[in-house]
């Protein structure tokens, strides 16, 4: 109407590219935000699809008003490629930040909700944009893996030039270690048992969970299984008998598990008469001559 009216074809596709935005937001942010994805349950599911279809909005808005403004599809493909120079030319660091993006999209680096350390962060996963990953840090001042209350706000290029370690990406799970030094006049034997027995007790359920999720891996990976059975391993120093207990717990509950096993054996070890924890000592073979 406005070309039959004024005669101006900038005016028309000015106009069309209004109605088609327009048109655009009422299907994905109306209609399926509202109607479809809202209704998810599921809050990782339905924060997955949130994005997808974030992703799929500004993309097709792009697609629309190039189509619109240029006149063929060989203007069209030049005027991408173009623009595609320009940004990497001019923008390194943004573009590096898209293609990790895409690179964590496609290829499953992480998803919301895994634990990860990449560079010098560690931290759980909250939020994944285009350009950014979001993290709730862990360690820092505090120990054993357990959240600062600090964001930490990460670059998806890091993921192309360092290396990244997913802690739950298809296993939960993780060994943990537990040493106890004890005497040489102690009864190591006892002690040895004593200390497989605790681990049994807390960690019998977490096992069978681990054995489930390590069987569904070896379906997806080349992969050589360990034992999921607490073990007990002996080393000799010249102080002591060093007793270190292996076992398997989930990733988030390290510390907490690792504490009640301490507590557990600490207990035991008080109520028998034949264990000692050891402490560091010094032979003293002689003194200074008093002038």
């Amino acid at each position: 109407m406005a070309n039959y009216w004024y005669q101006n074809i900038q005016l028309a596709r000015g106009i069309i590219t209004i109605i088609v935005l327009v048109v655009v937001y009422v299907v994905f942010k109306i209609v399926l935000e509202d109607k479809y994805i809202n209704k998810i349950l599921d809050p990782q599911r339905r924060y997955y699809v949130s994005k997808s279809f974030y992703f799929i909005y500004i993309l097709v808005n792009i697609f629309a008003f190039w189509t619109i403004w240029l006149e063929d599809l060989q203007s069209l493909v030049l005027g991408f490629g173009l623009v595609a120079a320009a940004f990497t030319l001019t923008m390194q660091d943004v573009a590096k930040n898209f293609a990790g993006g895409l690179s964590i999209l496609f290829n499953g680096i992480y998803r919301v909700g895994d634990r990860i350390e990449i560079g010098s962060k560690k931290g759980d996963v909250i939020d994944i944009d285009i350009f950014y990953t979001t993290i709730m840090e862990i360690n820092e001042w505090v120990s054993a893996e357990q959240p600062t209350g600090r964001l930490s706000i990460i670059p998806n290029s890091f993921v192309l030039s360092n290396a990244t370690n997913n802690y739950t990406k298809d296993f939960d799970f993780l060994w943990d270690e537990i040493t106890f030094p004890i005497t040489y006049s102690s009864d190591w034997k006892a002690a040895r048992t004593l200390i497989i027995d605790v681990i049994n007790q807390e960690t019998r359920m977490v096992e069978d969970l681990a054995e489930k999720e390590i069987s569904n891996m070896e379906r997806k990976y080349y992969l050589s299984r360990g034992s999921m059975n607490a073990e007990v391993f002996v080393r000799l120093t010249d102080n002591w008998i060093e007793l270190t207990g292996r076992y398997v717990t989930p990733v988030r509950q390290r510390r907490m598990i690792r504490n009640r096993i301490s507590l557990k054996i600490l207990e035991d070890i008080e109520m028998s008469e034949n264990i000692k924890i050891a402490s560091q000592t010094v032979d003293i073979v002689g003194f200074p001559e008093a002038h």
